[in-house]
């Protein structure tokens, strides 16, 4: 007899489970469906139109990144100016109205001047050897205080050192002597000659007293004499002997330290005025006849970009029998610290003058990466041209544009520069003021920038540097 067959039963959660489940078994089914026909479709695809539409889809990319670079590059070339600062772009600087204004720069028009014609002769720097003065303490002693150092500036009268002499001392006691054994003989011929005078005393007395006051004297002002010629503009300062600077200067040589016993004869300090320096040229036969006393020279040094002016104090009446040449000195005025004695140097001496096409005043000329620039205006920027330089002279004349007015007030002077940025109209060099000739790179008529141009040179290294980081 077979059993009754069992009944399942099953609950409303478990019939929601399969269902779920079941549901989700379909939909996974029809994915997979969908992906494998997309897949076979995309596959033709690719074999009939791969070359066209990867060509068409890189074009796409590539014009539309292209473009955002340039968009991007474009925004940073043509930001607007931050107020006060400069801007280059290669050799090219443009700045700010108010850095202009601040800056001060002098607008001049390049074109015909006088110019010196030159002969270059070879020289080197010397001290003034009529502004050196060399310290001896006269007496010996020992340096008991030192007061200045080597490359300090000194004023006539000021205190180098002091020493301890015994010869000083001695000379300083026998001048002490000398002043009381006069003062004795003063009062004892005062005295002698009231007596003598109330025929108390014989004349005899009266007349030795007076001998004795005048050898009294004699004596005095010998031992002073004495101390004088030894110690010199030292007496006096204290219980030592000072050494005093005899002349304004700075200290180039020192030879003394405390406790060093000195002769007269030391030679403790040198002292030399530097305000004026001398360029000695070597003048040779062939340029003699050209060479004059007064001619104005141009002087170059290794290690100074700007050059000095200067002139032509001494010219040599002999003519040295090995080199056939004669020695020539050009004096410098106050040419700054840099013009070291000892430095190599050549001499520019203009011994004519000549009329050149186109000149710009000395000051535009600048020195940029070892080339010779001048900030011409381009636009509303200026660009740092390089130049190549002729000779020297001085402005007058005809200086300007075609002969053109361009003194300030002039009809024809520009009231405002390139691109409506307010700038100082263009005008000429005052008349003698240095020029140069440009064989190339400025042409008459463009303007420049001539006092001040060095700002623009700062200007353009900072902003190469901020660029190179």
């Amino acid at each position: 007899m077979s059993a009754p067959p069992r009944k399942i039963e099953l609950s409303p959660k478990v019939i929601a489970a399969i269902a779920a489940a079941a549901l989700a078994l379909v939909v996974a089914a029809v994915a997979i469906t969908v992906r494998v026909e997309h897949g076979r479709h995309g596959h033709d695809r690719e074999a009939g139109h791969e070359e066209h539409d990867g060509h068409q889809h890189g074009e796409e990319e590539g014009a539309h990144g292209d473009g955002h670079d340039r968009d991007h590059d474009h925004a940073e070339k043509h930001a607007p100016d931050e107020p006060g600062e400069a801007h280059a772009h290669g050799d090219r600087l443009k700045l700010s109205p108010a850095m202009i204004q601040n800056a001060g720069l002098e607008m001049l028009t390049a074109g015909p001047g006088n110019v010196a014609v030159t002969v270059t002769l070879p020289g080197e720097v010397a001290l003034n050897a009529e502004a050196i003065a060399h310290v001896t303490p006269r007496v010996p002693g020992t340096a008991r205080e030192v007061k200045k150092q080597l490359g300090d500036a000194v004023t006539r009268g000021e205190v180098l050192a002091v020493l301890d002499s015994r010869e000083l001392a001695e000379l300083q006691r026998e001048l002490l002597a000398a002043k009381e054994r006069l003062s004795l003989a003063e009062a004892s011929f005062t005295r002698h000659e009231a007596l003598w005078k109330e025929r108390i005393s014989a004349e005899k007395e009266y007349l030795a007293a007076r001998q004795a006051v005048a050898e009294a004297r004699i004596e005095h002002r010998s031992a002073a004499q004495k101390l004088n010629a030894a110690a010199g503009s030292g007496a006096g300062k204290g219980s030592g002997y000072a050494l005093v600077a005899p002349i304004d200067g700075t200290i180039i040589e020192k030879h003394i330290a405390i406790g060093e016993v000195l002769k007269e004869d030391t030679q403790v300090f040198v002292i030399a005025d530097l305000s004026t320096i001398w360029v000695n040229v070597t003048v040779y036969a062939k340029d003699l006849s050209r060479a004059r006393i007064g001619q104005t020279a141009w002087v170059k040094a290794e290690g100074i970009e700007q050059s000095a002016q200067g002139t032509l104090a001494y010219l040599g009446q002999v003519v040295d029998e090995q080199s056939r040449s004669a020695v020539a000195r050009v004096v410098l005025q106050s040419p700054g610290a840099a013009w070291r004695p000892g430095l190599f140097a050549t001499a520019d001496i203009a011994v004519e003058e000549a009329a050149a096409p186109v000149v710009v005043s000395e000051e535009a000329i600048q020195r940029v990466e070892g080339k010779d620039v001048v900030f011409v205006e381009e636009g509303d920027a200026f660009e740092a041209r390089p130049v190549k330089i002729g000779r020297r002279g001085t402005s007058g004349v005809g200086f300007g544009a075609q002969g053109a007015d361009r003194r300030p007030g002039a009809p024809n002077a520009e009231p405002e520069g390139a691109g409506g940025r307010p700038a100082a109209p263009a005008v000429e060099p005052p008349r003698g003021a240095p020029v140069v000739e440009i064989e190339a790179g400025v042409a008459a008529g463009e303007r420049y920038v001539g006092k001040n141009s060095f700002i623009l040179k700062a200007e353009l290294g900072k902003s190469e540097a901020g660029h190179q980081h």
